[in-house]
């Protein structure tokens, strides 16, 4: 079971999409609690997704977290 670090417990997780559309537009949701997008298509807003996870991945093995823009929470620097 794959978990991230600071879950101290195990638990079963109930995972539903996270990919939703708002009118023409995709988004995504993050375990952040954050909302990624717009993106004109599924497949682009999968991309974004997995750029998403890398730039996640990256910040954190430096110790860093991500930069969120002021009074968006949902858009990356």
């Amino acid at each position: 079971m794959n978990r991230r670090k600071e879950d101290l417990t195990t638990c079963t997780r109930f995972r539903s999409d996270r990919f939703f559309t708002e009118g023409s537009q995709w988004y995504f949701a993050t375990r952040e609690n954050t909302i990624e997008g717009p993106f004109s298509s599924r497949e682009e807003a999968e991309n974004g997704l997995m750029l998403y996870l890398r730039d996640i991945q990256a910040k954190e093995s430096f110790g860093l977290k991500p930069a969120r823009v002021p009074g968006n929470p949902g858009i990356r620097q």
